[in-house]
């Protein structure tokens, strides 16, 4: 009896299993992403996140400058001359610093304040906030404060739902 020596080279087939290894708690088809793309994908949810934050916080930023200048307009003040003379009035009685216009003396305020406060700032130098009476009065105004805004004696009343003058005249329309 002869015997025969028989050699065998067994290789397993390698299924798709077996390329990617994975955790335990992965299902078996999914592949392990390489370091580097993890870490983009955390620096990328990072910069969302900021971005977002910055986001809202312009949009209060925002906010509060569009509320702002309205804190802080100046007040336009004016004196009616009580005299009525025939060559402009308002020249010969109008204090320093302040400016003739018809026959009126009007005062342009330089100190930010709420239209409250530049009310009570009137009365202390005796004068009243601007009562525009027309278009042409309205025109100078507009023309005077083209860079900033003023406060005039217009108000808004809640109760009424009606613009007053502090006279409390009603708004013109035509004005």
């Amino acid at each position: 009896m002869d015997t025969a020596t028989v050699y065998l080279n067994l290789k397993a087939p390698r299924t798709r299993g077996a390329q990617c290894a994975s955790p335990p708690s992965l299902p078996q088809d999914a592949c392990q992403c390489p370091r580097s793309h993890r870490l983009a994908l955390k620096l990328s949810c990072a910069g969302l996140i900021l971005l977002l934050l910055t986001l809202i916080g312009m949009s209060i930023l925002v906010r509060v400058l569009i509320q702002k200048p309205s804190k802080e307009k100046h007040s336009v003040y004016i004196q009616e001359n009580i005299r009525n003379t025939t060559e402009s009035p308002a020249k010969s009685m109008c204090p320093k610093d302040w400016i003739p216009y018809r026959h009126k003396c009007i005062h342009f305020s330089q100190v930010p304040n709420t239209w409250k406060e530049g009310l009570d700032d009137c009365n202390q130098k005796g004068a009243i906030l601007l009562l525009v009476q027309d278009q042409e009065e309205l025109r100078f105004l507009q023309n005077r404060t083209k860079d900033s805004s003023s406060w005039i004696g217009l108000s808004y009343k809640l109760l009424d739902k009606t613009w007053k003058w502090i006279n409390n005249s009603a708004l013109s329309s035509d004005v």
